[in-house]
């Protein structure tokens, strides 16, 4: 199996700024790709990329390369290796349906995200947090109207976690429109390097579960990430999705808009040489997964604490993500920084599968929650 996941950054550029961004110019920026960078890149790429490859475009904001250099990319990718896949990380703000309606509706298949924080403090465009709003639930609105659901991304801290369940509030009054969930916790590197832990695992895991009780009696037409995927380990449906897959090195990698390659654009973001595999500019990609960077990042699973391996989650969480691990002062093997949150989410979800209150959800995944329970060998419900 090759490299399954590639996280482009074509440029650092963007058009809106956000006070705790956590992939800042400043950081292996660079100028904006022209369509030969890119050709030159997938070139040395291709070769080792899984037949069904994801390639993520990110940034900085990537919508600001322009619908022609998708397009050509796409054709270009198509003419060498017709089963990679496009998608998206935006900030949607420079989404027109004239000009992006038919890219992302064709070579991305609607694969598209984006964020936003309900505290609506810290992402301006043009000096205004207000403005930036405006901007951003309109877009959002011909974004949906066009037929594509993307996930929006909040991050939260202490001070604004109970926001979460107002995003949630949001997609739900969508009605048929609803939009997908993503509730991360924001960290410490980017903008915000050196401001240590801003929310910690016991109220993130509260924030999730009291979200969870709600999304498995309502059952809505949205996911909410971080459950959604971790319902799918529980019940065996997920195996490879990040932070869950235990073995990501060499899996993924990052890609920066200088050339720079790491494990993924997360490492990116820590702008720490010692985790850098190289530059796409001056090696081949078996030169870069052959530095000590690249075995170090492959090493993490044999490398984790001996009470990871025997907890009673550790076949669904894998170890959790490394570049947490570093970024909280634990090292590429330590333990993941949330894993009480963790503990807490998948306690849960297995209780609420072997009670039933969990069926309505297992049942939204075209399974039956008897033969569900069956096969994990838990008691079925009464």
């Amino acid at each position: 199996m090759g490299i399954g996941t590639v996280i482009i950054k074509p440029t650092k550029f963007c058009n809106a700024d956000c006070t705790y961004c956590a992939a800042p110019p400043e950081v292996n920026g660079a100028p904006k790709w022209s369509i030969d960078d890119f050709k030159g890149y997938f070139d040395k790429l291709h070769p080792y990329l899984d037949p069904k490859a994801v390639l993520l475009w990110h940034g900085g904001e990537p919508m600001l390369m322009g619908p022609k250099f998708y397009w050509e990319a796409w054709d270009y990718v198509q003419s060498i290796k017709p089963g990679i896949r496009f998608s998206m990380q935006s900030n949607i703000l420079g989404y027109d349906s004239k000009r992006w309606r038919d890219l992302i509706g064709g070579p991305f298949q609607g694969s598209i995200s984006t964020s936003f924080d309900p505290d609506e403090q810290f992402r301006e465009y043009k000096g205004s947090t207000a403005l930036y709003s405006k901007i951003f639930w309109s877009r959002l609105d011909a974004v949906l109207k066009d037929g594509f659901r993307p996930k929006v991304i909040g991050t939260y801290t202490e001070e604004t976690s109970e926001l979460a369940m107002v995003m949630y509030e949001k997609s739900l009054s969508y009605g048929d429109l609803c939009f997908d969930l993503r509730m991360n916790y924001r960290y410490p590197a980017g903008r915000d390097e050196g401001m240590g832990e801003m929310l910690s695992p016991e109220t993130y895991g509260r924030v999730l579960l009291k979200i969870y009780e709600r999304w498995i009696s309502e059952t809505p037409d949205f996911v909410v990430t971080p459950l959604d995927e971790m319902m799918k380990l529980t019940i065996g449906l997920e195996a490879m999705r990040c932070p869950w897959t235990g073995s990501c090195g060499g899996k993924f990698l990052g890609i920066e808009p200088n050339g720079d390659a790491y494990n993924c654009s997360e490492f990116a973001d820590l702008g720490d040489d010692e985790y850098r595999f190289g530059n796409i500019n001056e090696h081949s990609v078996p030169q870069m997964l052959a530095t000590q960077a690249a075995k170090a990042a492959r090493r993490r699973r044999m490398d984790l604490p001996d009470d990871c391996r025997t907890c009673d989650h550790f076949a669904e969480c894998g170890g959790g993500c490394m570049r947490d691990s570093v970024l909280y002062g634990k090292g590429l093997g330590g333990k993941f920084h949330y894993c009480h949150s963790w503990k807490m989410v998948f306690g849960r979800i297995k209780e609420s599968i072997r009670s039933g209150e969990a069926d309505g959800a297992i049942r939204k995944y075209g399974l039956d929650p008897d033969a569900t329970r069956r096969r994990m060998g838990i008691v079925e419900a009464a």
